[in-house]
Formats: C-alpha cells, structure tokens, sequence
C-alpha cells in the first residue's frame, strides 16, 4: 500500500486540512495592513494623495457602506497637519484612480503661513486603530529635499518644513521595515516552514535560504530600479503558488510519490480560465498560467534527481516572486536614485533578519517539542506539509481569481 493513502484516510488529517483553509481565508489578498502617502509642499499649502487598499476599508464598519464614503470619513478624523499649535483647515478628500482593489485620494491643507517661515506638525492615524500591525509608509517633498520615513502607532508624526524635513530616507525605519514585513507576512512565514521540510536537515536549509536570498534581492533591486514592473495580483498568486508547490513536493519526496501528481496538478492550473469563465471572474494571463502547469508536470518528473542543490535552486527561482512582493512598499514611495542603494540595502538586511528569526524560531520549537514529547508523532511531517500546500493552494486559486 502506497505511503501516502493512511495520510489521505485519516479522519484528523483532512479535518486540519478544512480547518487551514477557513483559517486562510483573512490573508486574502494582502499579506499586512499597510497604506500610503506622497505630500509635496508649496508655499503654505501641502498636498497629499493617499492610497490603500479597498480591503482594509471595509474593516472600517461592521454593516457595508460605500468605501470612498468610509474612507474620507476616516482620514477626516485622523489626518491633521498643525502649525504653531493650531490646526491647518483641509479640504474635502477627492477620489482619483488607482491600481485594481486599491482607492486613492487627494488631500490638501492650507496653513496661514509658509513651511519655511513656520514647520507644521503632520499626524497619520489612519487605520491604526483598526489593526496595531499596520504600517504607513510616507513621503514628503518640496523645492528644498524630501524626507521618507515608515509610520506605526506609536511613531505617526512627521515635520513639514524646516531643516528636519529634508533629511532624505530612514534607513532604520526601512531596516525595521524589511524585518516586519516578512514577520508579518503569513503567506512568506509559510513558505520559509515549507522549504525547510523541503531542504532537510540544516545544512541544507542554509543553503536554501542562501538561495532564496539571491533572488528576492535580485528582483528587488530590478523592480526598485524600475527596470521590472510586476503585476501585483500576479505576484500575490505566485507567492501562494510558491507555498503550495515547495510544501507539495516536500511530502512527495518524502513518501516518493508517484510524478503524475503534478501533471494532475498542471491541469489542474489550466483548468481555472475555465473555472473563471463560468464563475465571470478574472484570471491571471494564461501565459503565466501555462508556465506555471509547465513546472509543475517538469519539476514532478524532476524528482529522482535529489541533492544538496535541489532546495536551493527552487529557492532561487521562487525568491524571484518574492522579491517582487518585498519590493511593493518602496515602488509606492518612488524613491530616487541617490538614496535607493541604502533604501534596498537596510531594507534587504531586514528581510534577511526576519528570515532567520523565524527559523530560529520554528527550530527552537521543534527541539521543544522532540524533548517533551516521549513519542514524535509519525505523521506530523505529512500533516504538516498536506496543511502547508492546502494554505497554498488556497491563496493561489483565490488571488488567481481575484
């Protein structure tokens, strides 16, 4: 009997499995609560377009509302800019267009005297209430230099004018920000889980990482540079692609599955334009559709050639797309070119911290659990991994038809 049929029968098994996808369904989409702010100066007048996505709006009320309505409510009341003390009067949010499943808005206040004569005080609340994890990410530029920085609850506030205003980018705040944002990230927290399993033993997760490394700063210094512009439903599909594959194949390697599980798979891929059509649902393009069903019928009959460079090159190829994730928040802030080497660089050095806490952390838990636990149970690395590929699988067909 094949290896992998008691873990398919096993009534625990496929209730986890249920439970997982439930579960997944709050990390639709996006993988943080995070927003954004361009302001530029002039005179005594500051303007502002801010941007989110339509998501995290609708956490704003309990009962459905129109979301452009909820949003300028929202920054009415948590947006302010003051200037010597007193409130600088602001005109009505206006909408105006924006990437697919974001809403953007232009905002302006106007002081009585100019920035230069007199700083002002810009406070950004917006949605910190909603979620403590959220994150701003805001610019303010005028004819004199521009000054960037990350906003959390606790640091919301930022100088208008003045020499305090023109200090450029904040490398610790982006240095925070590349640890966070892969703390914070569910979808890339389970993807690391999943080539670990993949890997095996350290030395090999090691070089996993190492690889995984490789390309995300890869892309990430090609899409900051300018030079690739990825679609951002495509690369929230592929990151949840990314996880169910490297879980998938973790479990196939282990119980040497047969190879025609990923030709089922690839069909199983080229199946959702048809799923879309009869659902009136958006799809990716079938191009990358078609190259993804390429890879997976491949890399299945791939499987016989194991080694300590299998891992890494998957990782390789699937830090690509990550990557393209890491760089969503700087492509919004559109930093220029003399301060984007220490933006990437700080931001990179988070990412790399982050990934190792959470290694750290996952082999802590592991040795804890070994030590404690006077039997391991046998099948907690194909429950493990079967979880893993079903959270995967989840975020791949959803984002894919978003």
């Amino acid at each position: 009997m094949p290896p992998f049929r008691p873990l398919v029968r096993a009534p625990k098994v496929i209730l986890l499995l249920c439970i997982c996808v439930l579960l997944a369904a709050p990390a639709f989409a996006h993988t943080r609560s995070q927003s954004f702010s361009t302001w530029t100066v002039d005179g005594n007048v500051l303007d502002g377009i801010f941007q989110i996505d339509s998501y995290r709006i609708t956490q704003l009320s309990e009962t459905p509302q129109d979301l452009t309505t909820l949003l300028r409510d929202h920054l009415a009341a948590t947006v302010t800019l003051s200037q010597d003390g007193a409130p600088c009067p602001a005109t009505p949010a206006r909408v105006i267009a924006a990437p697919r499943g974001d809403l953007r808005v232009e905002l302006r206040f106007s002081c009585p005297k100019p920035f230069t004569e007199a700083p002002g005080k810009l406070h950004i609340g917006a949605f910190f209430d909603v979620s403590i994890s959220h994150v701003h990410y805001i610019r303010i530029t005028d004819t004199a230099g521009f000054h960037e920085a990350v906003f959390t609850q606790g640091r919301n506030e930022l100088a208008v004018g003045g020499e305090a205003a023109h200090t450029g980018t904040d490398v610790p705040s982006f240095l925070l920000l590349g640890f966070e944002h892969v703390l914070s990230g569910i979808d890339h927290i389970a993807f690391l889980i999943a080539l670990a399993m993949l890997a095996g033993g350290p030395w090999r997760i090691l070089w996993a990482v190492t690889g995984f490394t490789l390309g995300h700063s890869l892309t990430l210094a090609l899409v900051a540079l300018g030079i690739l512009r990825p679609d951002t439903a495509a690369v929230e599909a592929l990151i949840g692609f990314t996880v169910a594959w490297a879980a998938g194949d973790a479990l196939a390697r282990a119980r040497n599955m047969s190879p025609w599980i990923g030709l089922a798979g690839a069909v199983g891929i080229l199946t959702l334009p048809l799923v879309a059509w009869i659902a009136g649902l958006p799809v990716l393009p079938w191009v990358l559709l078609l190259g993804l069903a390429l890879f997976a019928g491949t890399m299945s009959f791939a499987r016989r050639f194991d080694g300590p460079y299998v891992a890494p090159a998957i990782a390789t190829i699937f830090g690509l797309a990550h990557g393209a994730g890491f760089a969503g928040p700087l492509l919004e802030m559109h930093i220029p070119a003399d301060q984007l080497v220490w933006t990437l660089l700080a931001f990179n050095i988070g990412v790399e911290g982050g990934q190792l806490t959470a290694l750290a952390v996952l082999g802590v838990t592991l040795w804890v659990l070994r030590a404690t636990l006077t039997q391991f149970p046998a099948r907690a690395f194909d429950a493990t991994a079967a979880a893993l590929f079903a959270l995967g699988l989840f975020w791949f067909v959803s984002r894919a038809l978003a």
